[in-house]
């Protein structure tokens, strides 16, 4: 197995661990909105709990390969820190639509580790596979993250 591959997925994992903080952190801002008289928009709540899902799917099938994953600690990949008590509606949304921003350039930065990964795993079909599979996983995150950035704040009635 070549040492550009394992990177490869390292990086993707460190990503993926990236993108799952920032779209909970988003979700979190999202889930404080109390604006009157709209109420949240649960459509795009459920977007991004899907992409959460999604991003989980693939970093448990990144940790389930059969090789270590492990990649130190490192400053690039921070914690993102909870919401903090924040009233203002308008700045919660910015906040929200920021860190789903984050999640999705993580996304993608995950989605190009794997696919180099992919190309340097040609070889070996049952990585392969799994590759594929958390390619695919990543994939459907991003249109999760993508829908949720364009669906509406507020569910109008």
């Amino acid at each position: 197995m070549s040492s550009n591959m394992l990177t490869n997925v390292r990086f993707a994992l460190a990503y993926t661990v990236q993108a799952i903080r920032y779209t909970e952190s988003a979700l979190i801002f999202f889930r404080e909105l109390t604006a009157f008289p709209f109420p949240p928009n649960p459509i795009k709540e459920q977007f991004y709990q899907d992409a959460i899902d999604s991003l989980t799917e693939s970093y448990l099938a990144i940790k389930s390969l059969p090789f270590d994953t492990y990649l130190p600690s490192d400053p690039l990949f921070p914690n993102i820190p909870v919401a903090p008590e924040i009233q203002d509606n308008e700045l919660l949304i910015n906040l929200s639509d920021n860190r789903i921003s984050l999640a999705l350039n993580k996304n993608n930065e995950s989605i190009n580790n794997i696919n180099q990964a992919i190309l340097l795993s040609s070889k070996n079909d049952k990585l392969n596979g799994q590759l594929l599979f958390i390619r695919l996983e990543l994939e459907l995150a991003r249109e999760s993250l993508v829908a949720g950035i364009n669906a509406s704040d507020f569910m109008m009635g």
